[in-house]
């Protein structure tokens, strides 16, 4: 083989003293796994380099090569010559399979290795887990008892305590997310609870582990629209079988919303011509689905069979490259990432998926229902497919609220329009230090929740509170006392029952934390929390009432550093209203959060931690885009991070209205139009959001829609965590229980007289 390769010079390569032996049969192994003659002629010249650097190490046979020596091999060629350690990695794959290199020695395994191959025994025997679950496990398994130094010391293990376990997690929140790191508790949990059951552990450990807070649904589905998963493989290159193969692996992922691990493990038995079918093996599930083979897939697939290589495997999709075999999932990505690259087009994600994502909106939109597309992508629950609800804007859109009509001109009386509150300005958190005697614990509670993913922003300010009162009233005491606590929430009897009960219910939760650690530490007995008191009912703003709000909004007086005040608290209150957005939702927008160009506005990172598209009806996008118009004409800040509702522009991107600042705005102007609530205040501004929610559903009911069957789509639209929060809605109102029983009565009512009359 070599003759061949290099005809003038193959006796230097056969005389090399420590591999001439096997030159010959290493060039026929590599030919045979698909290296082209160049590549080959590399490798000869590799070897014969590496034969003298081996000479230099003291060898004198092929017998004499170990691990070692390839190894020193590879550092000394890594930087000068990148190729030879490829060529170095192929021969020591050859030696091994050839039973030529002897095998490595033995290293003695440490305790802590020994530990981690315990405990991966028993997940493998006693409690039957994957391969690749077992590996995640001991991964991070072996950082945790190297933390503990667990080598040094066999029995730190007996004397674990729950800061050395929380110390660990919090390193690791350092580097991984509120998903990861929710695995690396599990993992932390099973191994404290085996050991806890051998009597290695005396507590309870793995009892105590707070976890991160995941909430389903947190990210939108990440999907491109269907003209540019279109245009994507448009630009694929079909002139070899490169590009074919790529062709038809992305074209099956955006014909039949494949995964990678999918498209990868068909075979050609998975194709039946003949009954028009292809078998999916789905790993995931761990189920077999049956999808039709139709034309076009066909033809891409046979496009491709017909240059595909000649080898010796029933994998579809091989390496083109050498060496040849089947293909990885990850080669799927690099397909994807490579011609993404080379399209052009915008497409801000790194893995194919999105084109399975994209497949099932494409559906969505095109009217298929949500059963059948659950079942043509293998979900096992329709709530996987519901996702998917989400980016159906279209159906959305229908949710949301036009510009409610206007009524003749109202204009506010000037005595009430000088009388609105100026914004409150917002006082920086109380970054003070902790001085009581509970300062170091409460420092690590939060220090631990924070870096399990939460906000902690109100619980803070509680323990501050607890802290600053500890201090100054008690600063002899050592501990926290149920004298002391009792005292503590007699000061907050000016807030209403549920407040106060939330903040003593934050203090017993970090009284938990300490007893973890302190067993007979303090703790707030549940039972004399005060009751949660009745909330007030929503008071429901109708359509002529928000008219004439937003007429009124007109009139407010502009100030120097907003000269669109008026325009700016009007399109903020006509999207509270139309939308259904949160206050917050609401004072978080920025302008690159609007696309004018699909009539949407983005949430982000909301309440549950949840995003979601809002689509906007024609009437309200035309003033939202009217309203920008008016900011970039009177050169106000336009930038992507601006806030929408703008209240001042010192700054190149504008500062935003406070909470405080909008609420005060909206009494103001249900103040002066003698819009109050039964008891005679002015409504809530998050009763703009009920009002929102009740006029929807009123609309149906007029309209004759199944309410029932559009419930989610309104739930999906309001951001809720499930549609029985949406439900809520249904109840309440006693003019929407009148629409119900009216449309019963519309359909049934002739029914249940003619029941009534063959009764008599």
């Amino acid at each position: 083989m070599v003759s061949t390769i290099r005809p003038k010079s193959y006796k230097r390569y056969l005389s090399l003293p420590i591999l001439g032996p096997i030159v010959d049969e290493f060039i026929a192994w590599s030919s045979r796994r698909g290296y082209a003659v160049s590549t080959m002629q590399g490798q000869l010249a590799v070897m014969r380099q590496l034969d003298d650097s081996f000479r230099r190490f003291g060898l004198r046979g092929l017998t004499d090569l170990t691990y070692v020596h390839f190894e020193n091999g590879r550092l000394c060629f890594r930087k000068r010559w990148p190729f030879a350690g490829g060529v170095i990695r192929q021969l020591e794959l050859f030696l091994k399979e050839t039973g030529r290199l002897a095998p490595r020695p033995s290293v003695p395994a440490t305790l802590a290795i020994s530990e981690a191959n315990r405990f991966r025994d028993y997940l493998r025997r006693v409690r039957g887990l994957a391969p690749g679950t077992i590996l995640s496990h001991t991964r991070y398994l072996k950082r945790f008892l190297h933390r503990l130094d667990y080598d040094s010391d066999a029995d730190i293990l007996g004397r674990l305590t729950m800061k050395e376990v929380e110390d660990f997690l919090c390193v690791c929140a350092q580097t991984l997310n509120r998903y990861t790191l929710q695995h690396v508790v599990a993992f932390l949990r099973a191994f404290l609870r085996y050991q806890h059951e051998r009597g290695v552990l005396l507590k309870p450990l793995h009892t105590m582990i707070d976890t991160p807070r995941v909430y389903r649904l947190e990210q939108l589905p990440r999907s491109l629209s269907w003209k540019t998963v279109n245009e994507l493989l448009e630009s694929i290159d079909q002139a070899d079988v490169n590009g074919m193969r790529d062709y038809a692996m992305l074209y099956l992922i955006a014909a039949y919303g494949l995964r990678t691990c999918e498209v990868s493990s068909l075979t050609l038995d998975d194709i039946h011509w003949r009954a028009g079918v292809i078998s999916i093996r789905q790993g995931k599930t761990r189920n077999h689905l049956s999808l039709p083979l139709t034309d076009a897939a066909a033809s891409v697939l046979i496009k491709y069979l017909e240059r595909r290589p000649k080898l010796p495997y029933r994998e579809l999709f091989l390496r083109i490259r050498a060496p040849h075999g089947p293909l990885k999932p990850t080669a799927v990505t690099e397909v994807f990432q490579h011609w993404a690259r080379r399209s052009g087009l915008n497409i801000p994600f790194q893995g194919p998926h999105c084109i399975r994502h994209s497949y099932a909106v494409h559906l969505l939109r095109e009217g298929v229902s949500v059963k059948a597309i659950g079942d043509l992508m293998g979900h096992r629950n329709a709530e996987s497919t519901c996702a998917y609800l989400r980016l159906a804007l279209e159906d959305l859109r229908s949710v949301a609220l036009p510009v409610p009509l206007e009524t003749s001109p109202v204009s506010i009386p000037k005595a009430k329009c000088l009388s609105v509150n100026k914004e409150r300005k917002v006082m920086p958190p109380n970054r003070a230090p902790l001085r009581s005697v509970l300062a170091e614990e409460i420092k690590d509670y939060l220090r631990l929740k924070r870096s399990l993913g939460r906000d902690f922003g109100n619980e803070t300010n509680t323990l501050r509170s607890l802290d600053a009162f500890l201090a100054k009233h008690c600063p002899s005491s050592r501990d926290l006392t149920g004298e002391a606590f009792s005292q503590w929430c007699a000061t907050l009897g000016h807030l209403s029952p549920t407040v106060r009960r939330n903040r003593m219910r934050v203090v017993r939760n970090f009284c938990l934390y300490r007893r973890r650690s302190r067993p007979q530490a303090f703790l707030p007995d549940r039972g004399s929390f005060p009751a949660n008191h009745q909330p007030s009912p929503p008071y429901i703003v109708t359509e002529p009432d928000m008219a004439r709000i937003l007429e009124s909004a007109r009139s407010l007086p502009r100030f120097a550093l907003c000269p669109l005040r008026p325009e700016t608290l009007r399109i903020a209150f006509l999207l509270l209203f139309t939308t259904g957005m949160r206050r917050g939702e609401l004072l978080r927008l920025t302008l690159g959060d609007i696309d004018l160009t699909e009539e949407t506005i983005s949430v982000r990172e909301t309440k549950f931690h949840k995003s979601r598209i809002i689509p906007l009806s024609p009437s309200v996008a035309a003033e939202t885009k009217a309203y920008l118009e008016l900011r970039q004409k009177n050169h106000l800040p336009m930038s992507v991070a601006s806030p929408l509702a703008l209240s001042g522009s010192r700054s190149a991107e504008g500062r935003g209205y406070t909470g405080h600042g909008l609420a005060c705005n909206w009494i103001t102007l249900c103040a002066s139009l003698n819009i109050n609530t039964p008891k005679g205040r002015p409504p809530r501004i998050h009763d703009v959001r009920h009002s929102f929610a009740v006029n929807v559903l009123m609309e149906w009911y007029h309209n004759g829609e199944n309410v029932q069957a559009k419930l989610p789509l309104l739930s999906t639209y309001m951001g809720h965590v499930s549609v029985v929060s949406t439900h809520y809605y249904l109840t309440f109102v006693e003019g929407l229980r009148s629409e119900a029983s009216t449309l019963f009565h519309r359909c049934f009512g002739d029914a249940v007289k003619a029941n009534h009359g063959d009764a008599r």
